[in-house]
């Protein structure tokens, strides 16, 4: 059973929910969007696969859905693109209640 990809879904659209339903607005536009996104799949895509190479950490198979690309499930690059969106949509709603 695929419980990480199961969690990472609902943790992406439980911080969706919150930045459209309290009118959250974190990147500028969508070439801002695309940009940090993709430095971030880039900078840590290569620390983990290094780290999965040298055998700092492991993947149990019967978490994951299978597929992997260079030596990370595909779990793990939608760990690297929804925790930090999740973050921000985190601090920016506390930004917006905190300056009220």
């Amino acid at each position: 059973m695929p419980e990480y990809f199961i969690i990472l879904v609902v943790l992406f659209f439980i911080a969706l929910t919150l930045q459209v339903t309290l009118k959250v607005k974190i990147y500028h536009s969508l070439a801002h969007l695309f940009f940090t996104n993709l430095l971030g799949i880039i900078i840590i895509s290569i620390w983990d696969n290094l780290a999965i190479y040298r055998g700092h950490w492991s993947f149990g198979r019967q978490f994951l859905l299978g597929p992997k690309i260079g030596l990370m499930p595909i779990e793990e690059y939608l760990f690297i693109l929804i925790f930090p969106y999740l973050g921000l949509v985190v601090y920016k709603i506390l930004e917006k209640k905190l300056k009220k």
